[in-house]
């Protein structure tokens, strides 16, 4: 090939690959933030408290924000109303491990009612960018769980987000070891929990449509909500702009009742609601679940077509 008409392939070839839009998964202030090929925010991962955040509690490993299509924001952080949530998160609030020196408890969420929450956190030991294709991205979440300065748990996230039409999808895979066997004590809420924005009208759906159900007591477990595939919280916020986001629980994950207060405003399908769980030394414990966020009210039969893919799985 004539040497000019290399260098001049060569320099289009790279102000093509220069203007090549990909996904992304930079370090911001507290965290990593997963953006879009076009631009949008789609969620950040934090591991350490943002500047005039009150959050409660040792830890803050949580995805924050979660946002819909068009980029509003669906989650909130360190509310007024209680502190301890965080974005979308994973934690417990009594759970007891076998120790060589005995047996331990621990509050990772920091309620601090039933264990102890001092000297219990989630330390971020690495945040990777695993794959990109299309509208699809998926990052990898490594945390080690500390009890007074020893590890107790280590927690492998995998999230893997895909942008819809009509809803950015969020599926989460969580996978806890241990080299000893430990329990989650049974409480009416705790575990995975996505605290809605209230900031506006909002109400809760099932496949049903709207959800009337007393509100839940946080020591009652009996008093939860009936296990369904999913829940949803819709809200009218006051800028006229409505949200949506919704949470489908897997066939696979422990049986589950979900909690919920309209003061509080999450959605918590809680596998320790039922019964204690146990783990075995060296045996994972698996967790799956999706997130949908929408621009408006979820139309009709949308949120359970994505169930009926992610739970047959």
């Amino acid at each position: 090939m004539d040497r000019r008409l290399f260098l001049g392939t060569l320099a289009a070839a790279s102000l093509a690959g220069a203007d090549t839009k990909a996904w992304t998964f930079a370090p911001s202030p507290n965290g990593k933030t997963l953006t879009a090929p076009d631009g949008r925010t789609i969620l950040s991962y934090l591991t350490s408290r943002p500047d005039g955040v009150p959050l409660a509690g040792n830890s803050t490993c949580c995805f924050h924000p979660l946002t819909t299509p068009s980029g509003e924001r669906v989650t909130d952080i360190a509310p007024p109303d209680h502190k301890d949530h965080r974005g979308a998160f994973l934690a417990w609030g009594n759970m007891e491990f076998d120790r060589p020196s005995g047996i331990k408890t621990g509050d990772f969420w920091g309620w601090g009612k039933y264990a102890p929450v001092k000297e219990r956190m989630l330390q971020n030991r690495a945040m990777l960018f695993s794959k990109a294709a299309g509208p699809s991205a998926t990052i990898t979440i490594q945390n080690d769980w500390m009890l007074e300065g020893e590890k107790v748990l280590d927690e492998t996230t995998t999230a893997v987000v895909r942008l819809e039409k009509d809803v950015n999808l969020f599926d989460f895979t969580f996978r806890l070891k241990s080299d000893r066997a430990f329990t989650i004590r049974q409480m009416a809420f705790t575990g995975f929990c996505v605290r809605c924005r209230k900031d506006g009208q909002y109400f809760m759906s099932n496949a049903r449509g709207r959800v009337d159900l007393p509100d839940c007591n946080p020591v009652l477990p009996e008093e939860n909500w009936p296990a369904e595939p999913w829940y949803s919280h819709t809200n009218a916020l006051s800028t006229g702009k409505t949200i949506a986001t919704a949470l489908i629980d897997h066939p696979g994950n422990p049986a589950s009742t979900w909690h919920y207060t309209k003061q509080i405003s999450f959605l918590n399908a809680s596998i320790s609601a039922l019964k204690p769980v146990t783990t075995r030394a060296g045996k994972p414990l698996t967790l799956r679940y999706r997130v949908l966020t929408h621009d408006g009210e979820f139309p009709a039969g949308l949120v359970d077509r994505y169930a009926v893919s992610f739970r047959k799985r």
